[in-house]
């Protein structure tokens, strides 16, 4: 295989929840970058297979690229990435879950890689999968002059998310390590998919396995931006930008605006469209300020835990 012309890729990082799909969503909408418009969970999964390395944590090291992986994680971002919601969005929803549409994916994946090896001298893309605030020195040698959007959100607000992403049945389960049994206040005394864990696997997520659910979430929570933090230190200040959940809810437009500068990306007549009225995206109830209350009995025990990460991203809990 040989190395594709992938330029500058814009890499979105933060906790799940944080509001990564929707800045991932919004991004996505430029013509300026190609995107799987899904998590790129099936590529990971397959430079597992690839390597029979052992999977016990989200964590990967810049030593564990070695020149084959990179060709190969290289080459499946350039075979996925199209430049194409609607089709984008038929793929993620439809011809993934159902194997009878496998053939015509592989005519539009087939179609579209022809089209980039042909017309396409270099191009750039967007990615977004929670799990690469483990992974950022192997992103920053897989990816050549990437940048990253690191999306930062109140500890309280994103802990109440998660609680609810657990409690959602057959929602946001994990790839591996499904079938570990649980005993999660909260969360396995229910029955099916409550006994599978869900979201990011943190080093240390084996000393969770028998706590609360609130717990669960803030470890997930701390141990996200713990890892963004510590891999981001060690980029230059060019390639990197943070943003918030609250500001990018809040005054998306103007946000958006601030992040399509920084990436060099025209704040085109698509993006101000999406910004103007930025949609729902993967939320389990419709946003509402202070909707982390509904949970606030939990998630204050919390408190002591996050307290020390919360004033490192620049919040209170007063």
């Amino acid at each position: 295989m040989q190395e594709p012309k992938i330029t500058k890729p814009v890499i979105i990082i933060g906790c799940p929840r944080s509001g990564t799909s929707l800045l991932f969503r919004i991004l996505s909408t430029s013509n300026e970058l190609w995107s799987l418009y899904r998590e790129s969970n099936d590529i990971w999964n397959s430079y597992y297979k690839l390597t029979g390395k052992d999977f016990k944590d989200e964590t990967l090291e810049a030593s564990d690229l070695d020149e084959k992986s990179r060709i190969f994680l290289l080459n499946e971002f350039h075979k996925h990435t199209i430049n194409n919601y609607p089709i984008g969005y038929m793929i993620r929803e439809y011809f993934l879950k159902k194997k009878p549409l496998n053939p015509l994916l592989n005519i539009i994946t087939s179609v579209n890689l022809t089209y980039k090896n042909i017309f396409l001298n270099d191009y750039r893309i967007v990615e977004k999968t929670p799990k690469n605030c483990f992974r950022i020195p192997f992103i920053d040698k897989l990816f050549k002059n990437c940048t990253y959007i690191f999306l930062k959100r109140d500890g309280r607000a994103n802990i109440n998310s998660l609680i609810e992403g657990w409690k959602l049945p057959g929602k946001y389960v994990r790839g591996q390590a499904q079938d570990i049994k649980l005993n999660i206040k909260n969360y396995s005394e229910n029955n099916g998919n409550y006994w599978k864990w869900k979201y990011v696997l943190p080093p240390g997520w084996e000393n969770y396995t028998d706590k609360s659910l609130e717990e669960v979430c803030a470890f997930q929570w701390i141990a996200s931006n713990k890892a963004a933090i510590q891999g981001l230190k060690n980029i230059e200040e060019s390639r990197k930008y943070t943003i918030s959940y609250e500001e990018l809810s809040e005054n998306t437009y103007e946000t958006i605006e601030k992040v399509c500068k920084f990436i060099n990306v025209p704040f085109s007549d698509e993006l101000k469209k999406i910004s103007q009225n930025p949609p729902l995206v993967n939320y389990v109830t419709k946003p509402k300020k202070d909707k982390w209350k509904k949970n606030i009995q939990m998630i204050e025990k919390t408190y002591s835990d996050i307290e020390p990460m919360m004033k490192e991203l620049g919040y209170s809990l007063q």
